[in-house]
């Protein structure tokens, strides 16, 4: 079982807060994500960490147990971490910042990337893309994974990933007869994209693209503290028709898996897949080799899938 060193940062955060808003704030980044990376940690541990009521979070048993362990398991990296900078001469390392939003096997394929390069790395998942623009902008990061488009005329873009859309659905609907559907097939069907809500501009491409095909039934499913199995949850009980990428293998493909839903892809004739890049600010000529590195670093290991 491996674990991701930073979601034990996260619970850390959250165990010393007992608060995923204050938690997300000491942590620079949004308390969705946050809680997603939560929930994957528990998934990974095989049980709960904490008792989220509406006005407190409580550690459970499991999460009282793990706390010390994660201390110290965090100590020990930080101490590896200076250990390694003595040994090199103190090397300022490039820091790489990711979206949560994009599939998390591709998160976890570019991670495990960027951890074999030679230079010194720091990978984070700050949140949504407009957060991971934020501090490329700010230059709190060197690189980061975001989907396109950005409106940021500051950043260069280099496309490492294409997904085909798809739809999730529950398994007795009447789509999930096909195999490939095209997007003109979701005009009479409430859809939801509140995938897209953390970036503004990816929400209002895909609210624009999909009313420019006759798609204009567009429901919310989740409210703001809200994550994939509320979404889930919801499109399975009112019939619904969440859009989605083609990515099976991710979190969001597990959840939106038989026996209770199907994930169908879509016709990429009818609907154009999501883009997503490694960006940098354009006065920074000298990562565009490093951005070559991983992304063919990225290629050839998404070729050996």
């Amino acid at each position: 079982m491996g674990i991701d060193v930073t979601r034990l940062r996260y619970f850390v955060a959250v165990a010393d807060e007992l608060h995923f808003k204050r938690a997300a704030d000491r942590l620079m980044i949004t308390p969705p994500p946050l809680s997603k990376q939560i929930k994957l940690l528990e998934r990974e541990l095989g049980g709960a960490l904490f008792e989220r009521n509406y006005h407190d979070v409580r550690l459970t048993a499991l999460g009282a147990q793990m706390l010390g362990p994660a201390r110290d398991i965090l100590r020990r990296v930080d101490d590896l971490k200076a250990t390694a900078a003595r040994i090199t001469g103190a090397a300022t390392p490039v820091r790489i910042g990711a979206t949560a939003y994009a599939p998390s096997d591709f998160l976890a394929l570019l991670e495990s990337t960027v951890a074999t390069m030679a230079v010194p790395t720091e990978f984070s998942v700050p949140g949504s893309a407009a957060e991971v623009t934020a501090k490329l902008v700010a230059r709190h990061l060197e690189l980061g994974l975001i989907h396109l488009p950005s409106p940021d005329q500051r950043l260069r873009h280099r496309v490492v990933a294409r997904y085909q859309g798809a739809i999730a659905v529950r398994h007795d609907d009447p789509l999930a007869a096909h195999e490939v559907v095209c997007i003109e097939q979701l005009r009479d069907r409430d859809v939801v994209i509140d995938f897209a809500r953390p970036n503004p501009v990816v929400l209002a491409g895909l609210t624009r693209g999909l009313n420019a095909r006759g798609v204009t039934r567009i429901v919310r499913t989740t409210g703001q503290l809200g994550g994939e199995l509320e979404m889930a949850t919801q499109v399975f009980n009112r019939h619904l028709v969440a859009l989605v990428s083609y990515a099976p293998a991710s979190f969001i493909g597990r959840i939106f898996s038989p026996p209770e839903f199907k994930l169908i892809p879509i016709d990429e004739s009818t609907w154009a897949p999501a883009k997503i890049a490694l960006s940098w600010l354009a006065d920074r000529p000298e990562l565009e080799a490093l951005v070559d590195e991983i992304a063919g670093g990225v290629a050839v290991a998404r070729a050996r899938q």
